[in-house]
Parts: structure tokens; C-alpha cells; sequence
């Protein structure tokens, strides 16, 4: 190769010919070994022929020609076939007079006929005293088809992006941009100019007492030799409500393990985190219960003997002083009675006697209890349209429910306030009865006592409807009045809301569902009861000897005879030797040897129309099954006074004289 016009060296006229020539033939071989030993393919062509007049070594790989071959090609067959109208058309407009470089893309034939992306470069020379380009290729084949892939993924990873309802994003480490697909801004109600692309604006979003332990453990991934990341927390939303999210990212490391980016999605999982602390939040519940209704067995089982022994001690002419004592003993055991009563309603449920209750009576009952019982400081405001639908329900149990929302929001006003009373009707929809096991959609009722107290703190507003929870002062509060409240309107196959906030009152919201068009009975008219028995002679099967006992002297002093059995197998066979005197059984269903389903089946096999009262302190609903139902004409729970006592035996004397 010689030099190129206007690249020799300069002439020295002083110069020795033979340095100047040898000067000459070192400059040609250093160019000829830079030609020659290129990893680029090159070649020296003529601008007229378009035939080349040099090739190197790489140039003949890459074409797969001979250098016989390669020297007898002009520039057109080397190109695609389908190039060669626009290298005609490129040539018709070069101006060679000033053009002295040129780079470009084309696809060039190979020998075997397989085509290559090539990038070219060409620049005028002299050659052999011949107008010449210098041609370099570069393959780009493979950059090409691999830019190609991954403009291919970034678009498949854009249509992912955008069909799923995960927020997916890309955060890229040596720009330190943060990319986030559409969904992500759907998600939270945010748009692309609410959100920019830096990791400072995610982590401003969130939640402050998160905040830190999330970016350092995405910052520890990335530094760490880890492949994944996954971490809980809440993010702010557009409207600043918080959305609990699960965050995941896979870091993407080159092939010497450097991390470059991660890539991950992040899911808003609020509703399925409340609906698994519901279900945790039952669970607890459940197992409170479950004890509580143990204890709650015993206790009332200790509570009837007091409320006997108070009235047998009644009729022993006591002093003044000591009556008031039987009174406050009375009067303690009633409440505990009460509590119990509350513990087993939440840890067993309620059935009653469902009956159609107009929801209008129930409240006007509740707000005239207020207006007479509560500070007159607190004002009591009743909303009761005329038309509120009927339902199917337990008045007393429903009373239970209005009469404790009603203390509850008079404890949280003790320097005055307002308390609303009102109900409306409401279609629930499949969505809105999704969240409440139990609870189908259809026409409901919604009950709404609202108050303008102090409040529910957040933290708390979880834990309000669990037992014994409470935020009043000891000896101020037992915790179970809302567990009450929650127990019986689940039961009746409703739901409770509550929403609240400090110091802006709190709205407690009663589900239940609702028989439109349905008419409340009547009120029956109360059967007269004589307290006096006529000397009947009733037999009480009971495991406690204190109970039995005090209900022996009990029923003595009222005119009966009585006979007693410390089990059921032993009241069997005082009944099977005694039937023709015995004219009414009391058995307790919690007995060992036989308890008091045993008993009962038993006694009736005898003697199928003995009247049969049972007794329990563990299931206050009289939940049995149909078959004891059907074989016992009345259930007493305990405690009971001789009152109770009394009134339910001569009703089931009378039902079988009659």
C-alpha cells in the first residue's frame, strides 16, 4: 500500500534520497501491517470499476471468499439484492468531488448466500496512482438481533405491565431512575406528573414508621449478594389513605454478579390484610369464648344457690340491717348473673325466639331508657321514618344490643353531647356483604346509634369488639358489651361498622336483614301463675348439693314435696320406683355418669308425658337438640330465682292437668 495524496512527508530539498525513500517504504509497511492485521474487515476499491484492488485477512472470513474470488467482486455483489437499487441511487447523487468520507448501514451477501448487517466506513486515497476508497466493515449482525430482543422484551414487559394490576416497575442503578408501568398509577390514583422517576419519591410515599426499614432492606439486596427482595408495608395513595402492599423485585446482575437493576411488582393487598385479620381476630375470639363459656358453666352454678338462699333468708323475718345486706347480696349476685349471661351470649351465640320485630318500637323503647337514665347534659335525637322495614329477630336480644351502644356512647360524652337513635333501609349488595361471613346480600335494616363523643383511637378500633377489651378505667368497664353486641348480630346473620376517629364521635352502624311486608304479632297475654304448689311431689336431679339442697328447701316452703337425686342414674331409678308419686322432673344437663340428654331419653322412655324441666349455667339459649326438645316441656337457665322456679312448674303442671 502507498500513502494516501497529501499524506506523504514533506520534501526536503536538503534530505539524502535514500532516507527519503527509505522513510518512504517504512511508512508503506507500517501501513500495510495496520491493514493487514485489522480485526476489521477492509478493502482498498476503485471509485470507477468499484472492483477492489486490496483485501485483508478478516474480510475474507467474514465473506467466506478466496483472495482470487474476493478481488473479482465489485461493490453490487456484495450487497442483498434487494439493496442495490438504493446503492444505484446513492451513487447517482454522490458528488465525488466532495466527498471524502461516508458511513452507513447495509446488508451485505456472504458467499453461501446468507446476509449480514454490516456498518460502513470509506474514505478517498490515491492507490496505485488510482482514485481509491478505503472501505472498513463492522458486523453488526449480532448487536442488531440483540437490540432487537430487547426492544422486543422492554415492549412484552410493557404489555405485561400494563394487563396486570400489580404496580410493575424498574428501577435502573446507573441512572438511579425508578420506572413504574400504568398500572401502577390506576392503582393509586396517581398521574405521571404526580409521580417522578426518582427512588426519593417512592420512599417519600411510604408510610413514616415504615419507611425506613423498607429502603434500607431494598438498598441491602442490592448491595448484598442476594436475587430477591420482598417486603410489607403501607404506601400513600393520591387521596392520602394507605394502602397496605406487598413489594417483591428480582435483582438483574451482569456476568461478573454487579447488580444493574431490579425489576418487581407491587401488590395492593388491603383488602385481603383486613380480611385476614377478621379472620385472625375471630379466631381469638373463638378461643376466648370456648373458655369463657367453661368458667361461665361454673360460675352460674355458684350464682343459683345465693339467689335461693337469699329469698329462703328473706322469709325468716330478718332485721332491717340485715335485709339491706340480702338486698346488696341479691343485687351483686344479679349482675354477675348478667356478666356471665354476656359471657356465654358471646362465647356460645344466641338463638331465642325469633319473632317479627318492628325496629321503630326497639328504639323509641332505648331513647326513653336515655332520656329518664342519662345526664341531662347528653341530648337524645330519634330519626325513625315510618316506613322501616320488619325483622326477624329476638326483641330482648336486640334490646341488648340498642341498650349497650347506648351506655356505650353515654360513657364517652361525660361532659354532655348528642346521642342519635335512627334506622333506614338498605339493599346489601353481594360486594358490600363479601367482607361479613354469614351475611347475604338482600334488604336490611341499618340501625344507627351515633354519638358525639370522644372517640375511638385507630389502634383501637381492631380490638373494640373483642372480649374484655376495653379503654375505661378499671372497675368502669367488663370489655363485653360490644363482644355482646357483635355476638348477637352475628347470630342473627347481620353485621356491625363502626367508624370513628379522636374527638369526632364514633357512628356504630347495625346490619340486619330485613322481611319487608312482615307484620309483628300480637302480644300474647301472660298466664297467671300461683307461687303455691298443692303437694306435688318433684324430683331435682342435680350434681350440685349446695343447688340441690337450697332448691329442696325452696320448693318445701312453697307448698311441694320434693325428692333428690345427685346424678342421672340415680334420678332414673328413684323415678322408675317412684312414678305413680312423682309429678314433675328437674335434672341439670351437665352431670356425670349420665349426663342430662341421657337422663332425659331415659325418663321418657318411662313415662313419655312426664313434664320435664331442664336446667344449665352452660347454654343459656337452650340450644338442644331436636330430639331433648322434643321430650322437655321447658328450659330454666342459671341462675334462677325461686321466682323463675316457681313460675315454671306450675305452667308445666298445668300443661299436663290440661
Amino acid at each position: 500500500m502507498s500513502a494516501s495524496a497529501g499524506q506523504l512527508p514533506t520534501h526536503d530539498p536538503q534530505a539524502d534520497p535514500s532516507s527519503l525513500l527509505a522513510a518512504l517504504r517504512d511508512t508503506e509497511e507500517a501501513y500495510r501491517r495496520l491493514f493487514e492485521l485489522s480485526p476489521l474487515p477492509m478493502c482498498v476499491r476503485d471509485i470507477e470499476t468499484m472492483r477492489n484492488h486490496e483485501v485483508n485477512p478478516v474480510a475474507l472470513l467474514t465473506y467466506g471468499y478466496t483472495r482470487e474470488e474476493f478481488l473479482a467482486l465489485d461493490t453490487r455483489d456484495l450487497l442483498a439484492p434487494d439493496e442495490r437499487e438504493r446503492f444505484d441511487a446513492y451513487i447517482a447523487r454522490r458528488d465525488p468531488a466532495q466527498t471524502q468520507s461516508y458511513a452507513g448501514r447495509w446488508r451485505h451477501k456472504r458467499k453461501d448466500g446468507t446476509l449480514i448487517h454490516v456498518e460502513v466506513w470509506s474514505h478517498s486515497l490515491v492507490f496505485r496512482g488510482r482514485p481509491s476508497r478505503l472501505v472498513v466493515v463492522r458486523d453488526i449482525t449480532e448487536q442488531l438481533r440483540t437490540e432487537a430482543e430487547v426492544r422486543m422484551g422492554r415492549e412484552r414487559f410493557q404489555l405485561i405491565a400494563a394487563a396486570t394490576s400489580d404496580a410493575i416497575w424498574d428501577w435502573d442503578f446507573a441512572s438511579n431512575t425508578l420506572w413504574w408501568g400504568d398500572s401502577f398509577y390506576s392503582l393509586f390514583g396517581y398521574q405521571p406528573e404526580d409521580f417522578n422517576d426518582s427512588l426519593s419519591a417512592w420512599a417519600d410515599a411510604i408510610h413514616p414508621e415504615d419507611c425506613d426499614r423498607v429502603v434500607s432492606s431494598l438498598e441491602a439486596a442490592r448491595d448484598k449478594a442476594r436475587d430477591t427482595w420482598r417486603e410489607e408495608y403501607r404506601f400513600r395513595r393520591k387521596d392520602g389513605s394507605y394502602a397496605t402492599v406487598v413489594d417483591r423485585g428480582r435483582i438483574v446482575r451482569d456476568a461478573s454478579g454487579k447488580p444493574h437493576r431490579i425489576v418487581g411488582g407491587m401488590t395492593d393487598i388491603t383488602e385481603q390484610s383486613r380480611l385476614q385479620k377478621q379472620y385472625l381476630r375471630a379466631q381469638r375470639l373463638e378461643s376466648i369464648g370456648t373458655l369463657a363459656g367453661g368458667i361461665a358453666h361454673d360460675l352460674n352454678n355458684m350464682l343459683a344457690p345465693i339467689l335461693l338462699g337469699v329469698e329462703l333468708l328473706r322469709i325468716q323475718n330478718p332485721s332491717p340491717a340485715a335485709l339491706r345486706y340480702l338486698d346488696t347480696i341479691e343485687t351483686s349476685a344479679r349482675r354477675s348473673a348478667d356478666l356471665v349471661r354476656q359471657v356465654l351470649t358471646f362465647a356460645r351465640g344466641v338463638e331465642g325466639q325469633r319473632l317479627a320485630v318492628q325496629p321503630r318500637h326497639l328504639l323509641k323503647e332505648t331513647a326513653h331508657f336515655a332520656s329518664e337514665t342519662f345526664p341531662s347534659t347528653i341530648r337524645i335525637q330519634l330519626d325513625l321514618p315510618a316506613d322501616v322495614w320488619t325483622v326477624q329477630a329476638d326483641a330482648t336480644q336486640l334490646s341488648q344490643v340498642l341498650l349497650n351502644l347506648a351506655l356505650n356512647a353515654r360513657d364517652a360524652m361525660p361532659d354532655g353531647g348528642k346521642l342519635t337513635l335512627t334506622a333506614a333501609n338498605e339493599e346489601i349488595t353481594e360486594e358490600s356483604s363479601a367482607g361479613h361471613p354469614g351475611c347475604s346480600p338482600g334488604p336490611h335494616v341499618v340501625i344507627t346509634v351515633a354519638d358525639t363523643g370522644a372517640g375511638i383511637a385507630a389502634e383501637n378500633l381492631e380490638h373494640i369488639f373483642e372480649p374484655f377489651f376495653t379503654t375505661k378505667d378499671v372497675g368502669k368497664g367488663t370489655g363485653l358489651g360490644l363482644a355482646t353486641v357483635h355476638a348477637i348480630v352475628r347470630e342473627h346473620r347481620g353485621f356491625v361498622t363502626v367508624q370513628s376517629a379522636p374527638g369526632q364521635g364514633a357512628i356504630f352502624r347495625v346490619h340486619l336483614p330485613a322481611s319487608p311486608g312482615l307484620e309483628t304479632p300480637r302480644p300474647k297475654a301472660r298466664p297467671s301463675t300461683a307461687s303455691h304448689g298443692e303437694g306435688q311431689t318433684i324430683l331435682v336431679i342435680d350434681d350440685e348439693p349446695a343447688l340441690r339442697d337450697l332448691t329442696r328447701h325452696s320448693l318445701e316452703r312453697h307448698g311441694y314435696r320434693v325428692m333428690t337425686a345427685s346424678d342421672g342414674a340415680e334420678g332414673v331409678a328413684m323415678f322408675a320406683q317412684n312414678r305413680e308419686h312423682i309429678a314433675l322432673v328437674i335434672t341439670d344437663m351437665a352431670m356425670p355418669v349420665m349426663d342430662g340428654a341421657a337422663t332425659i331419653n331415659a325418663l321418657h322412655r318411662i313415662d313419655e308425658r312426664l313434664p320435664i324441666i331442664a336446667t344449665s349455667g352452660h347454654d343459656p339459649s337452650g340450644r338442644l337438640t331436636r330430639e331433648i326438645q322434643d321430650q322437655i316441656r321447658y328450659f330454666l337457665p342459671k341462675p334462677y330465682g325461686p321466682d323463675q322456679l316457681l313460675a315454671a312448674i306450675r305452667e308445666n303442671l298445668s300443661s299436663r292437668t290440661n
